[in-house]
């Protein structure tokens, strides 16, 4: 509603159900490709009768902060690089790795 009002309808609120109907029994951790449409097969989740613009704009603001947040982190980790230097060498010479 916040970006798009003209694609938006609160009005279909009460006559489409987002509940979770979990047609798709799997073991925890394994996704299928259609594993949203087993749970969702209306394509969306969640009561949007309370939507409104200003909570678009807010969840928006949140998910933008999260994501910046993200891309800071992951610049500035040192850490990560250099243990997948590490892996790569090792990987290389699965022989010469020492076993603990």
């Amino acid at each position: 509603m916040a970006s798009r009002p003209d694609l938006a309808h609160p009005e279909r609120s009460s006559t489409q159900s987002g509940a979770d109907l979990n047609r798709l029994e799997l073991p925890e951790g394994l996704y299928t490709g259609i594993w949203w449409y087993a749970k969702f097969p209306d394509h969306y989740q969640g009561d949007s009768s309370a939507a409104s613009a200003a909570r678009g704009a807010a969840t928006t603001r949140a998910v933008a902060v999260r994501i910046a947040n993200a891309i800071r982190a992951v610049k500035r980790d040192e850490t990560g690089p250099k243990l997948q230097k590490e892996f790569f060498e090792k990987a290389a010479k699965p022989t010469g790795t020492p076993q603990r």
